[in-house]
């Protein structure tokens, strides 16, 4: 932050006329600032009093006709411009509405997608499990194969030895 930005210009300003200004006051520049003390110290208090009452009891002034013509006329174009824009910002809401959404098309697309690599996945998973039971089915008939060769050659020798 600068110190610039600190700076209180008012107070510099109020410092240094004070510096320049005589340490003496005459009578009458006395009497002047008294007088200007006086009259804003009442202007501080009606600013009060009326600032206290309820907006609804307050007195205003009554309005120059130029003035109150002229405050109108800017009312009524600012409310014109107000009613045109909010038109423009209903319609185009309208016209956004009744065109397909090309996002939530593209979105649909993907999750269809994904439903059928899903479904093609569990598919496959499927198919592996299947496969694995028939090469463990082939594997133990196998197995038994070579068990029931075994014993038959095994029986052959025995056969063989004893005759």
């Amino acid at each position: 932050m600068a110190v610039a930005l600190l700076r209180d210009k008012t107070a510099e300003k109020l410092a240094k006329e004070r510096a320049e200004a005589p340490t003496v006051k005459t009578e009458e520049q006395t009497r002047v600032d008294e007088e200007a003390k006086a009259k804003n110290a009442v202007k501080q208090k009606a600013a009060k009093a009326e600032a206290s009452k309820s907006i609804w009891r307050r007195k205003f002034r009554p309005l120059p006709e130029n003035k109150a013509v002229d405050l109108f006329a800017d009312v009524i174009g600012d409310s014109f411009i107000l009613l045109v824009a909010g038109g423009l910002i209903l319609y185009e809401y309208v016209r956004t509405k009744g065109k397909p959404d090309v996002n939530a098309e593209k979105i649909a697309e993907l999750n269809d997608k994904l439903k059928e690599l899903e479904r093609w996945e569990t598919e496959r998973e499927e198919a592996e499990k299947q496969q694995r039971a028939r090469v463990e089915t082939l594997e133990q008939a196998i197995e038994e194969m070579r068990k029931a060769s075994g014993k038959a050659t095994g029986k052959k020798r025995i056969l063989s030895l004893s005759g």
